[in-house]
């Protein structure tokens, strides 16, 4: 082996280290987007609840407050 094909052969090595650790981050960092997509999922439905909720109680005082003001 000539040594311009030894050092092509170790820049290639290197090459496909660094796409392993760049390729397994990536994947590490996906799962763990994924976990924070469940997590905000989650989180948006029981705002979404608690925005229905305050709703409905908004509501009910705007019906008191209007049978007050009619009384």
């Amino acid at each position: 082996m000539t040594e311009l094909e030894t050092q092509l052969l170790s820049a290639l090595e290197q090459l496909q280290q660094d796409y392993s650790q760049r390729l397994d981050e990536w994947e590490s960092a996906f799962v763990e987007l994924r976990k924070m997509s469940g997590l905000m999922q989650r989180e948006n439905a029981r705002l979404s609840e608690q925005v229905s909720s305050l709703s409905i109680q908004v509501q009910s005082l705007s019906e008191q407050l209007r049978r007050l003001s009619n009384s």
